[in-house]
């Protein structure tokens, strides 16, 4: 490649590379020229998972209030790799590991007309993601991310009471077992960087996560229900728009998701042979105009 450059453009470029290799990096530790988060380097996060869809609320998370048994403890952990993508942007794949879980009983036990429609479940989840990761502002540490997931969630339990004997709870049986589901998601987040050394970086991130779909076998939580799990031997629930319960009530219906709040860090590479590049392209670029000029 350098064979077939002008001389003028490999003097730059070798001049750009003198200037890459005695460049001090005492305060940032990175050779990035817009952002100095922007870098190659490897993540390890810590999260607290907080689950919202159909075995918890009707429509609308947080509807009945915070729910302490949709919390999952630092149920997320999260390895993440970066790689420049221009100037204020990273790259983001990740790979992410934790648990799921929620029971809505508590919201009826305070009711003065008691209800018989309890649900809960227990999963692991599994969670390849890709995205970017944008610094809007130079040298400045706030950023939102973008992307786009598959989960696989491996339900270990669950427990609907969806039998046709409503006002006898003493005649319900409840629906319970394990199953399989695999959902694709859309991620969005805002969070905050800080420098700790110069290849060492402590972010704070608050993340939405969101199901695309909701059928059945491509959920969170196993609801809805097909034929072949209901005790009445029909699906509750559909993809899109409304579902009614067994009292008759129409419901929101939303798909499936969780709240994920975390502490990530970070190891940026000091030699990073993308931005080294990304740099010295800049550079010859800069003194090609001024020349013209």
């Amino acid at each position: 490649m350098l064979l077939l450059m002008p001389a003028s453009v490999r003097a730059l470029e070798d001049r750009n590379n003198i200037v890459w290799n005695t460049r001090q990096n005492a305060q940032t530790g990175l050779y990035t020229t817009k952002n100095y988060f922007v870098s190659q380097g490897v993540s390890l996060n810590a999260s607290a998972l907080y689950y919202f869809g159909d075995v918890d609320n009707e429509g609308v998370a947080f509807s009945g209030g915070f729910n302490e048994n949709n919390l999952s403890y630092g149920g997320g952990l999260t390895f993440a790799y970066n790689l420049p993508l221009g100037n204020h942007c990273n790259l983001r794949t990740t790979v992410m590991g934790g648990t799921l879980r929620a029971n809505n009983k508590v919201k009826f036990e305070s009711l003065a007309e008691p209800r018989y429609d309890f649900r809960k479940f227990n999963s692991i989840i599994i969670q390849p993601a890709v995205g970017v990761q944008y610094y809007p502002f130079t040298n400045a540490g706030f950023y939102v991310y973008g992307g786009l997931a598959v989960t696989a969630s491996i339900i270990t339990d669950y427990e609907f009471y969806v039998g046709k004997n409503v006002n006898d709870p003493a005649g319900l049986k409840p629906v319970e077992g394990n199953t399989f589901g695999i959902l694709p998601m859309l991620q969005l987040a805002i969070g905050y960087s800080w420098k700790l050394a110069p290849s060492w970086t402590l972010s704070a991130e608050i993340m939405i996560q969101e199901g695309l779909i909701d059928t059945h076998y491509m959920n969170l939580d196993a609801w809805p229900l097909d034929a072949k799990q209901s005790s009445d031997g029909e699906p509750h629930g559909n993809s899109w728009g409304k579902w009614t319960d067994r009292y008759g009530k129409e419901h929101i219906h939303w798909n499936d998701g969780w709240f994920q709040v975390g502490l990530t860090i970070t190891y940026q590479w000091r030699n990073c042979e993308t931005c080294r590049i990304l740099n010295n392209y800049n550079g010859i670029k800069v003194q090609h105009s001024r020349k013209r000029r």
